[in-house]
């Protein structure tokens, strides 16, 4: 019987991790995609259906003979409170994103902060579940490494050693998530690319450079949360990187991507750099021999990636829920 109901979580979820790229899928799609029968797949549809998660959202044209039926996840089945924080010239900023399940933005609100500290968050998560009752998550981008909901490292220098994930959990009642801001920019950036392994480079305008990396479409984390972190290679002091980045930075991040480049080997390498950023991509490559580099791409839409992360990483962490809830 344990294994019968095992077998039905695996299924169910895999129903739903298709329906979560927020495309209309027809069933023939998902059975070739999850690689069940065409009758359980109908029954877990028809289950999802009265739960409100999954939606029939009409017919798609016809190919030669009836008009297949479409269905899509309910993107308003549960609400996304969505916290990140830019570092500004003096403070901080924290914008506060509702959100459903496809990201798509359904209200925002900034906050700005001298010092952010937990109870900034803290406020401005509870200012969001008050005003919608949908929101079943909420999911920070912390500028730093966090481990379990904890805050190790950040550049909002107030959040170091905050329990976030409990303070805001003890104060709105639903699960938090707590993720580096390019970890969850790496997730949105593969989004597109849907490629074995990727990585996104984020060189802040005050801070150092930090790397998100996406191996066999799983973010990569590390055994303690520091994968990427390249600020800390031992090959410049801080002092070094600072006069780097105000010299020639181009030629700094270069030598960093070329070390993720051995490690990694990536496919895809996503450059988003706020200062001294070079027009010419095939400049951070000249470190690189050309038979191994990876293909660079541009990124101008840091927060939309973030956005689109922090969207992906509710939606896997609400189907882990839902399966220890069965």
């Amino acid at each position: 019987m344990a294994n019968t109901e095992e077998l039905k979580k695996r299924n169910i979820r895999s129903v739903l991790s298709c329906l979560g790229d927020g495309k209309a899928w027809n069933k023939a799609d998902l059975v070739e995609a999850t690689g069940l029968s065409t009758g359980a797949l109908t029954q877990i549809l028809q289950e999802l259906q009265g739960t409100g998660e999954v939606l029939f959202s009409g017919t798609a044209p016809s190919t030669g003979g009836r008009r297949p039926k479409e269905f899509v996840l309910n993107p308003d089945y549960c609400h996304v409170a969505q916290l990140t924080i830019t570092v500004l010239p003096e403070g901080y900023r924290i914008c506060c994103k509702t959100c459903n399940l496809n990201g798509v933005v359904l209200d925002e609100r900034t906050y700005d902060s001298t010092t952010c500290t937990e109870q900034d968050l803290v406020g401005a998560a509870k200012a969001a579940c008050a005003e919608d009752v949908r929101i079943g998550i909420v999911c920070i981008a912390n500028p730093g490494v966090s481990i379990a909901g904890k805050v190790v490292v950040s550049d909002a220098e107030g959040l170091a050693g905050a329990d976030l994930a409990g303070a805001v959990t003890g104060a709105c009642g639903v699960t938090t998530v707590v993720e580096n801001d390019v970890n969850a920019a790496a997730i949105g950036l593969w989004e597109d690319f849907r490629t074995e392994s990727l990585a996104l480079l984020y060189q802040p305008a005050r801070y150092y450079v930090g790397v998100g990396m996406v191996i066999g479409g799983r973010l990569y984390n590390g055994a303690s949360h520091s994968a990427g972190e390249l600020r800390y290679l031992p090959f410049y002091t801080e002092e070094e990187q600072d006069a780097a980045l105000a010299t020639d930075p181009v030629d700094l991040l270069a030598k960093q991507l070329a070390t993720l480049n051995c490690v990694m080997n990536p496919e895809v390498v996503g450059i988003c750099v706020e200062r001294g950023a070079s027009a010419d991509l095939e400049a951070y490559l000249r470190y690189i021999p050309r038979e191994f580099q990876p293909r660079v791409v541009a990124v101008d839409d840091f927060d939309v990636k973030i956005e689109r992360g922090l969207a992906a990483i509710a939606r896997d962490v609400l189907l882990n829920e839902r399966e220890e809830k069965r």
